[in-house]
């Protein structure tokens, strides 16, 4: 079973392939046109390429709440363009088994604490570094998401953390 997980914007999109439990293949989705409609096109563009290299079976994507950009309408209503363009990417190419995780409900799957006074900025740090301790990558917070919300969807199993000695630029210790 091949699942791909995305972690959308329409600046930077994270995305991983896992087959069954095993992380196979992650990257990243940049536009850097100030023009939404640019920008969604590209990350479209790019998806589709994506689409053909891999026979994907499922898609997991991480779902757009309000909270998670602090009541800016102006990006959730982007967020939510740029949800709708991938959807529609996704019928085209027959791919129907599509779930949505929250950000809460895939960190709750990977062991990060969520909830009452966690901010959102702390949290891309321990995503970092969950991918680091599971995975031996030192990713950007987009992959990382992308690798996490693969991972909690594939019921991956957490490993025990890894020792940590050396610091990287986002201030995180690696081993």
């Amino acid at each position: 079973m091949i699942t791909l997980a995305l972690d959308m914007s329409t600046k930077s999109s994270g995305w991983a392939i896992f087959e069954d439990q095993s992380l196979k293949e992650y990257g990243c989705i940049t536009a850097g046109s100030a023009n939404l409609y640019n920008r969604i096109h590209k990350m479209i563009s790019e998806l589709e390429e994506i689409l053909k290299k891999y026979n994907i079976d499922n898609v997991i994507i991480e779902d757009v709440v309000p909270e998670d950009v602090k009541g800016n309408q102006t990006v959730f209503k982007a967020l939510m363009y740029l949800q709708g363009f991938v959807m529609d990417c996704l019928d085209r190419n027959n791919l129907r088994n599509i779930k949505f995780f929250t950000s809460s409900e895939w960190r709750k799957k990977c062991g990060i604490h969520t909830g009452r006074g966690v901010k959102r900025d702390s949290l891309k740090p321990k995503d970092i570094q969950f991918c680091y301790s599971q995975f031996g990558i030192k990713a950007n917070d987009d992959i990382a998401d992308a690798i996490c919300i693969g991972f909690a969807a594939v019921g991956g199993i957490i490993k025990e953390p890894q020792d940590i000695i050396e610091v990287d630029e986002y201030g995180f210790e690696f081993g």
